[in-house]
């Protein structure tokens, strides 16, 4: 076993009934997902025991959580709170609260799900077709869709030359477009943004390009 006699010299004995593997008691609304919305507070709390009293660690998406700012770790011998102030799409993911004694580990998973606008779709924005007056663009969806479907994509040009934008979709519910109405010689940027029920989300902003029709290499002289 783990406990050898203790020779005379060594302090008080210890009998096995001084072991207690972890043990963690939480509220049955974690086993569900956890739904928070953006800027508002992501609160996990936890009864812990164990003998000797174990360490804790919090994890999120299987790295260990830092305090910082926003995050708060408090732990007693007996309880354990995780708190995320101020919640964006990003704190969304599985938190894992570990305790360690040395009679043994135990872990319990919590899943987060933050409502947020959508992230930026996913790029590069391809341009194709380049022409004097139109071109194509094609996206991705978004990775983080804020908790909620992608209802439309909006899609925005902008001459280099100014600073507004103007709206070419306002509400595409496809991950392409033709552009047309272009100026021949001018030179354009595009971007997109998914929107779902919470907002426009982060843009996706493609590289500059100039309207002009396919060069064509003139015949070599005879």
């Amino acid at each position: 076993g783990l406990f050898s006699e203790p020779s005379e010299s060594t302090g008080p004995i210890t009998v096995k009934d001084d072991v207690d593997a972890p043990r963690i008691m939480m509220d049955v609304k974690f086993r569900d997902v956890v739904v928070v919305k953006a800027g508002e507070v992501l609160k996990i709390n936890a009864d812990i025991a164990g003998r000797p009293h174990p360490v804790v660690s919090w994890t999120k998406d299987g790295k260990e959580i830092e305090e910082k700012a926003r995050v708060e770790i408090t732990s007693t011998d007996n309880n354990t709170v995780l708190v995320v102030k101020d919640c964006i799409r990003r704190d969304s993911g599985q938190y894992v609260l570990t305790l360690k004694n040395v009679a043994g580990t135990r872990s319990l998973a919590v899943n987060c799900k933050v409502l947020d606008r959508p992230g930026p779709p996913a790029g590069p924005l391809q341009i194709a077709g380049v022409a004097a007056e139109k071109c194509s663009l094609s996206w991705g969806p978004p990775q983080e869709n804020g908790g909620a479907e992608i209802d439309y994509y909006v899609v925005e040009k902008r001459e280099t030359s100014r600073i507004a934008w103007t709206v070419c979709e306002s509400e595409l519910r496809t991950t392409s477009c033709k552009v047309t109405k272009l100026l021949k010689g001018n030179e354009y940027v595009f971007r997109v943004m998914g929107v779902n029920k919470y907002g426009v989300g982060e843009p996706l902003e493609g590289e500059a390009i100039k309207a002009q029709d396919p060069f064509t290499v003139p015949n070599a002289p005879k």
